[in-house]
């Protein structure tokens, strides 16, 4: 496989001045000053493929900057800083230091994540805040956030879920085509403890409404028998409620009769 040498354009003399200044101010540093500079070199990623190219024939520009790429379609590139993405991530940083092969690799494959997923992470990233657009966003950048061991945004997805969720009128939730015993088995799969917990409890909270769905059964039966003892309303309610409901109609009936 051939390739074309990158052009290097020449050194001007204001180029040379600079640099030697450059060198002459910062001779007498050490490792340790050395160690405290973000380099920010850009790393472009590409999700699912390589559009049928190899990394050597990559058009982008990539003398100065490592890129990062992704999966096993055909994709876009999404540029990101390296430094940034190993300040900000310990699994990234690992993943670009030492011997690993994308420490060396100008593409480093994204599997298993939407591009629009992988943005919303890469936002959080950078600005250190997450706005998922609903319920099934907010699960994916969790996974996501899980993958990478990112845990604080895998808690502001948390609280996103269970926001979206709580805010959602009854009626709504029993026509929504959101599975939220789906939401409990993703939230178990990917360590989101807190979630979890919360789920099982607002599917007991809104009993009468999940326990009619479909997918209900898909609980477990340890799962089934917490939603039974925390369930609301709870069976001695309904009982006492019945009771109640017939004890009123037979004193309508007996006020009917002595009319």
């Amino acid at each position: 496989m051939s390739r074309r040498a990158a052009k290097k354009p020449l050194l001007s003399k204001k180029n040379i001045k600079d640099r030697l200044t450059f060198c002459r101010k910062y001779r007498d540093w050490t490792a340790e000053d050395w160690g405290k500079v973000i380099f920010s070199d850009e790393a472009p990623f590409r999700l699912f493929g390589t559009s049928g190219q190899m990394i050597g024939e990559e058009k982008v520009s990539t003398t100065m900057s490592p890129k990062v790429s992704g999966g096993p379609v055909s994709g876009s590139v999404l540029p990101a800083h390296r430094a940034v993405l190993v300040a900000r991530c310990d699994v990234m940083a690992a993943m670009f230091s030492g011997k690993y092969a994308e420490a060396r690799s100008r593409v480093v494959p994204i599997h298993g994540v939407s591009s629009d997923t992988f943005l919303a992470f890469l936002e959080y990233l950078y600005t250190d805040t997450c706005c998922p657009a609903s319920v099934l966003q907010a699960m994916a950048i969790l996974v996501c956030a899980e993958m990478y061991q990112v845990k604080r945004l895998q808690h502001l997805c948390e609280v996103c879920v269970c926001a979206y969720l709580q805010s959602m009128p009854s009626r709504e939730l029993a026509s929504t085509s959101i599975s939220v015993i789906r939401l409990l088995r993703r939230a178990k799969c990917h360590n989101a403890d807190q979630l979890y917990v919360w789920l099982l409890h607002f599917i007991a909270n809104n009993y009468l409404i999940f326990s009619h769905k479909p997918d209900f059964l898909e609980l477990s039966e340890e799962e089934r028998e917490q939603v039974e003892h925390l369930r609301w309303p709870s069976r001695g309610y309904l009982q006492e409620l019945s009771e109640y409901q017939r004890r009123r109609r037979q004193v309508r009936k007996s006020r009917c009769s002595i009319m």
